[in-house]
């Protein structure tokens, strides 16, 4: 359902129902702090600030599905996906430009709505045409401008 970097929050979509519909699994090295939603909720009645958050990321999270849910090239999913790593690595004080895939080329399509065939071919190409290099799970994006293009195709579609 999604990769979770460092400082992210996890388990929104067990609000509704009290109960997680899937399992987190571990790619790396994790630390986790665990947080009681009615607690949290309780709390940011009372923060302005924390409630604002709470609801940018539901927000942000309503955003991903639905982007994910919509019928764009797998070449546009693949440069979002890939700019969202970037930039949310970037967050958390890390290369923009080189970054490592925790995850493996399956999980990546399984998440993209493609075939493994696939996302391991428009890999392939995007490092052919010279617009990102890979080696292993190390990914560095070359031409990031030209990857925001492609993926804001993705994002002016209807």
């Amino acid at each position: 359902l999604g990769f979770s970097l460092p400082g992210e929050v996890i388990g929104l979509n067990a609000i509704h129902g009290s109960r997680y519909p899937c399992n987190a699994v571990a790619l790396d090295t994790v630390h986790l702090c665990r947080i009681s939603f009615p607690r949290i909720s309780l709390l940011a009645s009372r923060m302005p600030g924390l409630q604002a958050k709470l609801f940018s990321l539901l927000s942000a999270e309503i955003g991903k599905a639905a982007l994910l849910a919509a019928n764009h090239r797998t070449d546009e999913r693949m440069a979002a996906f890939l700019l969202d790593i970037s930039a949310r690595y970037a967050r958390r004080g890390f290369s923009a430009q080189r970054f490592n895939l925790t995850m493996s080329r399956s999980e990546i399509a399984n998440y993209l709505r493609m075939a493994p065939e696939t996302a391991s071919r428009v890999l392939r190409r995007l490092s052919d045409e010279g617009v990102i290099a890979v080696k292993d799970r190390e990914i560095i994006l070359l031409q990031p401008q030209r990857l925001a293009a492609m993926a804001i195709s993705d994002q002016t579609q209807p």
